[in-house]
């Protein structure tokens, strides 16, 4: 139990890791969204990084930054960064680990108001990766530019 309690906690760390040189990192952040309610599901083989049921979403000119958690004990545990833009090897080059997919549908109006992305991660390994985001104002979604 000990050993995937510490499995966990390292890849959230990691995970910090990466808010925190998004941060300090002199790209320019429009808007950033705390505690973002988020409906995942992901078919294909199975990918745990993908079960996450809150988001911080940053939005940026060229990109959207989703770092996907959920909360145990009052505990945010980051489960994975997800870079959507059509920048890759910017954003790959400064963020290695970090989920840089396809994107294959974004909609910002979709049902309920959602804010509803696919992907796929890596071809023949997994299918689609969907994620909701909720509640987003009509403000936050016209600053969403993917």
């Amino acid at each position: 139990m000990a050993l995937l309690y510490w499995f966990f906690w390292q890849k959230s760390d990691s995970i910090k890791k990466l808010n925190k040189q998004l941060l300090k990192s002199k790209v320019i952040i429009t808007k950033e969204l705390k505690d973002i309610r988020c409906f995942c599901f992901a078919t294909g083989k199975r990918n745990h990084d993908f079960r996450f049921n809150k988001a911080d979403v940053y939005i940026l000119e060229d990109a959207l930054f989703i770092f996907g958690y959920s909360e145990f004990q009052n505990l945010k545990w980051y489960k994975c960064l997800v870079v959507l833009t059509h920048s890759e090897d910017i954003y790959k080059e400064q963020f290695p680990t970090a989920q840089i997919p396809k994107l294959y549908k974004l909609n910002l109006h979709s049902f309920n108001q959602d804010v509803f992305i696919e992907f796929q991660t890596t071809p023949g390994i997994y299918s689609n990766i969907e994620i909701r985001l909720e509640n987003l104002s009509l403000e936050d979604k016209q600053l969403i530019k993917i």
